[in-house]
């Protein structure tokens, strides 16, 4: 080979080299940047006592009946994003709190135009009382817009336990409660659970928070 290709043939190799080394540190910097992005994120969701999760979570797969009575899926929450709450219509304080709650923040979040992503639900951790028609006395009052959703006790029991809610029954006959953690579990728009907003609860906050989050995921 003549001097003058080898030549030739070096200047190439340090030029690809060259290309490589510049996209390698495009490719980290961007991971870095990514990274510090999201702590940012992770320590302005605090001030409002919201967990953003580092690694987002899978749903299971359960069948349930909503109040409107057509079936309810973990497909119903891709495509938009999702703030779901746990309760049950008999509750005597925390419950109708929480959705007179969510009801001011979807105001407030219509304010600023963020209102058609995102969609409220409350889903019944008594669902030996909350019958679809129960449900839909009680939902609607408070946003129309809002859906309720009951159906097996072992189907919601498996989705309560993947979105960290936890109740339990006390007391018997009629008049029993059912004692449940307050806390809001938010779901991205491809169906993974991604933070958890835990108590206590104003409605600024929620709606600052649903902002920062979906703002983040642009």
């Amino acid at each position: 080979m003549s001097k003058s290709k080898a030549e030739k043939k070096n200047s190439t190799f340090k030029i690809t080299g060259i290309i490589i080394g510049a996209v390698i540190v495009i490719l980290v910097a961007i991971s870095i940047g990514h990274l510090q992005s999201k702590s940012s994120l992770k320590s302005q969701l605090e001030q409002y006592n919201v967990l953003l999760f580092d690694t987002p979570r899978l749903l299971p797969d359960v069948t349930l009946v909503r109040h409107d009575e057509q079936r309810f899926s973990v497909e119903q929450f891709l495509g938009h994003w999702d703030l779901v709450n746990f309760g049950y219509t008999y509750c005597p304080d925390i419950c109708p709190t929480n959705l007179a709650d969510m009801n001011i923040a979807y105001h407030q979040l219509s304010d600023l135009n963020l209102i058609d992503n995102l969609q409220f639900w409350m889903f019944s951790v008594d669902p030996s009382r909350d019958t679809p028609q129960q449900l839909a006395q009680y939902v609607p009052f408070f946003n129309k817009a809002f859906i309720g959703v009951t159906g097996d006790p072992e189907e919601i029991a498996t989705l309560a336990t993947q979105l960290s809610a936890v109740y339990y029954q006390e007391g018997e006959g009629e008049g029993y409660t059912v004692a449940h953690s307050d806390n809001y579990a938010v779901i991205d728009p491809q169906g993974n659970f991604v933070a958890l907003m835990r108590p206590p609860h104003k409605p600024s906050d929620i709606s600052h928070s649903l902002a920062l989050i979906m703002g983040a995921s642009k």
